[in-house]
C-alpha cells in the first residue's frame, strides 16, 4: 500500500495552488461576465420620448407613432433577452436594427413584452420595456401564415 506523507510547507505549496486556481477562475468569470454588460436604454426610440413605466405612456408612445390602440387593454409577459441568440432572435434583431435598436446591447436583460391590439385590424403591437424604457417594438398579426415587421411611424411603415 502506498502511503503518501506530506511535510507542511508541501501541503501549504498544494493549498496555496488550489487557492491561487481558484481565485484565477473567478477573475477569467467576472472578466466574461462583464462583455455581457446590459446597455442603459435611451431616451427616445423612433425619435419619440420612450418612457414606458405606465400602461398610458405606453399607448401615448404607440399614439404618437400614429397607431391607435383597440382598449387600454394590455396583455404582458416578463422575458429574458437571451445571451446567445437562436437563429429566430438573430432574425427578430435584424428587424429591431431597421428602427435603430440592436438588442445584443440587452443579452441577459430582464424585460417586459406589452401587446396592445391595434383598432380596426388584426395587428398586434409588442413592446419591449426595459427599466422603464421602451427598447425594442414589432407589428404583428397572431395567424401561422401572418406577418411581423418593424416598429415604425405608422405613416412610414404604409409607404
Amino acid at each position: 500500500m502506498l502511503k503518501l506523507n506530506f511535510t507542511s510547507s508541501v501541503r501549504k505549496s498544494i493549498v496555496l495552488t488550489i487557492f491561487a486556481i481558484f481565485l484565477m477562475s473567478c477573475i477569467f468569470l467576472l472578466m466574461i461576465g462583464s462583455t455581457f454588460h446590459t446597455a442603459s436604454p435611451p431616451d427616445t426610440y423612433l425619435g419619440v420620448d420612450n418612457i414606458g413605466e405606465t400602461a398610458m405612456q405606453r399607448v401615448n408612445f404607440l399614439e404618437q407613432l400614429g397607431y391607435t390602440v383597440a382598449s387600454s387593454e394590455e396583455e404582458s409577459e416578463n422575458i429574458r433577452i437571451p445571451m446567445e441568440f437562436s437563429d429566430v432572435y438573430l432574425n427578430y434583431n435584424e428587424l429591431q436594427k431597421l428602427s435603430g435598436t440592436d438588442l445584443t446591447n440587452y443579452r441577459g436583460a430582464e424585460c417586459t413584452r406589452y401587446t396592445y391590439h391595434e383598432q380596426d385590424s388584426d395587428f398586434l403591437l409588442n413592446l419591449i420595456v426595459y427599466e422603464g424604457r421602451i427598447i425594442a417594438g414589432d407589428v404583428c398579426t397572431a395567424a401561422l401564415d401572418g406577418e411581423m415587421h418593424n416598429l415604425e411611424p405608422k405613416n412610414k411603415a404604409e409607404d
